[in-house]
């Protein structure tokens, strides 16, 4: 009867601790999201936003900002883009052909400038190889936003 219960309880802690694991990381990961997200939009009036694997955008409609923040490993790669400064934004899709079948490599959001100054600003919303080889809604997303943000700039 011991051997049952301590089979048990192994059996349990091994389909149980790698859950809570998971969910500690990805809390953690929030965590830092959050904490620069907070800091970069104190004085913002942020109208919308999402969150999703590792990544974060807002939108000022006010100030006319775009905010989007990127994870990579524990740092935080931040940008603010003023849209004021860009005549329009697109959704721009990477794909390879593979034997079978063709596979989305990267999803982009980018926003081209209204003088020839500057340069174009790419988002990356998915990217095959550090976010996995499944699109989680990635793409409907880049296209919501290119709508608020092409919103924004009319």
């Amino acid at each position: 009867m011991n051997t049952t219960y301590l089979i048990g309880i192994i059996l349990i802690a091994a389909i149980v601790l790698p859950i809570v694991l998971l969910n500690y990381k990805n809390n953690k990961k929030n965590a830092v999201i959050r904490k620069e997200y907070s800091e970069m939009t104190k004085s913002a009036n942020i109208a919308n936003q999402e969150h999703w694997n590792g990544h974060l955008i807002a939108i000022d409609k006010i100030d006319k900002k775009c905010y989007f923040i990127h994870q990579v490993d524990i740092a935080c790669e931040t940008q603010i883009i003023d849209l004021t400064e860009y005549s329009s934004c697109r959704v721009i899709t990477s794909s390879s052909l593979g034997s079978t079948s063709t596979s989305v490599e990267m999803v982009e959001l980018v926003f081209t400038p209204k003088t020839k100054e500057k340069e174009n600003i790419n988002l990356v919303f998915y990217n095959a190889d550090t976010d996995g080889f499944t699109l989680n809604g990635e793409l409907q997303s880049a296209e919501r936003w290119k709508k608020i943000c092409n919103d924004c700039m009319n």
